[in-house]
């Protein structure tokens, strides 16, 4: 099941790119409520190939699984996979310059499931959508309450 959602960010992509792709270990707990924590497993700086150990909140359920950036280009493009058992997520933030400080910022999200729980991803796309427009208004509303250097 793929779904997307765009949001506008009044934001240079670098800062946008810095605090959904750079920081990502530290954010996205911050814009999704079911992420508990994100612990980088690899060395060195962020980028491809780097792995993390992320724990969420499944209906009152602590649920671990593992994340690994699969594609890193900064300012324009990040994406990440995340597994938890029979589960797997792709999600991709693409960022577009649509004045010379805003970003229009993209999340397209492809689950992926095995067995049985395969069957109950059409019923969870209402969920996902809400959660992806939450997201979108967290980060938005993040972005634009830090202070651009360039100001």
């Amino acid at each position: 099941m793929r779904l997307s959602a765009s949001q506008v960010i009044e934001r240079p992509p670098a800062e946008v790119f810095r605090f959904v792709a750079t920081d990502h270990f530290e954010n996205h707990p911050k814009w999704d409520p079911a992420v508990a924590s994100i612990t980088k497993t690899s060395p060195g700086p962020i980028g491809v190939g780097t792995t993390a150990r992320l724990v969420r909140s499944d209906r009152g359920r602590r649920v671990e699984g593992t994340m690994e950036i699969t594609e890193y280009q900064p300012v324009s493009r990040f994406t990440e996979v995340s597994r938890f058992g029979p589960f797997t997520l792709h999600a991709r933030a693409t960022l577009a310059p649509v004045a010379p400080a805003s970003t229009s910022l993209e999340l397209v999200i492809d689950t992926r499931a095995r067995g049985a729980i395969r069957l109950l991803l059409p019923l969870l796309r209402g969920t996902f959508r809400k959660t992806m427009a939450r997201s979108l208004r967290v980060i938005k509303e993040q972005v634009e309450a830090t202070a651009s250097p360039t100001t």
